[in-house]
């Protein structure tokens, strides 16, 4: 609910220094990202397993070397917001996290997304539980557009057919209704061939701890791509 969201009350003393940090931390969450699917796909022997294996023990021993105890948490990122860099759903630091490309239309937001090997649940198709995370992530994003990012306290997830593995996929979320901090959400996934592979009712809570920042939205959750022919972030709601 915080990639994005809030403007950190922390100011950045250089944003560009921190920015091509960003950059060089996204660079290697790709990279890693890319080992992990080849890891998962890869068909060579024995003797070449463990002559990676070795290196990329090296590579870790070398990361440790100034890494911090414990989980990330939140960050005040180069353009001034509080971000979750860790979230496995969205974050720019986290190797696995999937793909998903954002773009929200009067309201609705649309997410377009392509998942391999790695994702795999059933032969074939993207893990179930992979399924009903982007859409707790497609459709708390569409809350946090409203300006009510909240916690999830349900996800209602109806499951029509398989969701095939590297196809290019659409998940679609919109806000059906606020009462109060509580906002209710719905959405689905379709497939190329516009078939409902699954969808879901969701309860979206504002917490107490938050609802203090709120008194106006303040930004978006989730990386959202520019309209066409333009750059950078698109206006708050």
């Amino acid at each position: 609910m915080t990639d994005g969201t809030f403007v950190s009350p922390y100011p950045v003393e250089d944003p560009q220094a921190l920015a091509e940090l960003e950059r060089a931390q996204g660079d290697l969450a790709r990279a890693v990202g890319r080992l992990v699917d080849a890891t998962v796909r890869t068909r060579h022997e024995g003797p070449v397993l463990d002559e990676v294996t070795a290196r990329v023990d090296t590579l870790v021993d070398r990361l440790l070397e100034q890494a911090q105890e414990g989980p990330l948490g939140i960050e005040t990122s180069s353009d001034g917001r509080l971000r979750d860099h860790a979230n496995p759903m969205l974050g720019m630091r986290n190797p696995i996290a999937p793909p998903l490309v954002m773009t929200d239309d009067e309201g609705e937001v649309t997410c377009t997304f392509s998942l391999g090997a790695a994702y795999e649940g059933p032969p074939g198709c993207v893990h179930g539980g992979l399924v009903a995370a982007v859409l707790d992530q497609v459709l708390g994003t569409a809350a946090a557009r409203r300006g009510v990012p909240g916690l999830t306290a349900y996800l209602n997830t109806t499951y029509r057919r398989p969701t095939l593995l590297g196809t290019d996929l659409v998940c679609r979320g919109r806000i059906d209704r606020v009462d109060g901090w509580k906002i209710f959400a719905s959405g689905e996934i379709v497939d190329p061939q516009g078939e409902v592979t699954a969808e879901a009712e969701a309860l979206f809570i504002v917490p107490r701890w938050a609802r203090e920042h709120l008194g106006t939205p303040t930004g978006d959750a989730g990386d959202f791509a520019p309209p066409a022919g333009e750059t950078g972030v698109p206006p708050t709601p």
